[in-house]
């Protein structure tokens, strides 16, 4: 009877111990498969973030590059070249902004949005109009006047900082992504994010004397949110 009572045992642990671990294995794996589609989808936001920045900066450079050429053609009544090789530049710039638009909001946040279309857009077209306007002057036979020429030149002046202060956000937000994605992100003690810290940093805390400077660092697929945006 104790050898039945061995052999059951036995038996059952056997099985037991089966049936757990294959649930804690399947478990891990869908967990690993999880982690892994989610680290995917971060990775491709930060590569279309990055391809966004250098298309952003690039456009807004050559718009302003070729703004100042024509204002410089314009300064030596001689700009046809210049007006042509602006117009081109234009058509892709208005072709494309509102995509720039979309874009900006979707990756980061809607204060890029406004900036680039409040401080650099209305910008562009407030000066843009002001170079026609110069244009017209010209072609009715009108001669070139040096004070609103220089008037155009301080307005791209001023475009030119809006466009250095944009990329220097753009950069800086590219490269926190980047930091993100491939070497985790920073948690902190605060109410924000105490709920994010796990039971032993929560213990850990007890023995802290600065709790203010406390912090770990965490996988960004531990705190992306069931919809996928970061948390």
């Amino acid at each position: 009877m104790t050898a039945w009572v061995a052999l059951l045992t036995t038996v059952v642990g056997a099985l037991l111990t089966a049936v757990l671990g294959n649930r804690l294995v399947q478990s891990w794996q869908q967990r690993n498969w999880l982690h892994q589609q989610q680290f995917s989808g971060l990775e491709r936001e930060y590569v279309a973030l990055k391809a966004l920045t250098d298309v952003l900066v690039r456009d807004c450079g050559g718009r302003l590059a070729a703004m100042r050429d024509l204002v410089a053609a314009l300064r030596r009544n001689a700009y046809q070249e210049e007006l042509k090789a602006y117009r081109l530049v234009l058509a892709t710039w208005n072709g494309s902004i509102h995509a720039h638009y979309a874009q900006l909001t979707f990756q980061l946040k809607w204060d890029c949005t406004t900036h680039l279309e409040h401080h650099i857009h209305d910008k562009f077209v407030s000066t843009g109009r002001l170079i026609e306007t110069e244009i017209r002057h010209q072609k009715a036979g009108g001669s070139v006047n040096g004070g609103r020429c220089g008037a155009l030149d301080q307005s791209l002046d001023d475009i030119a900082g809006e466009i250095a202060d944009f990329s220097r956000i753009l950069v800086r937000a590219t490269e926190e992504r980047r930091q993100e994605v491939f070497y985790g992100r920073k948690i902190s003690y605060s109410k924000s994010d105490i709920v994010r810290l796990g039971n032993l940093d929560l213990i850990k805390l007890l023995f802290e004397s600065d709790i203010d400077n406390f912090a770990v660092v965490r996988p960004t697929t531990d705190v992306v949110s069931p919809l996928g945006r970061r948390l």
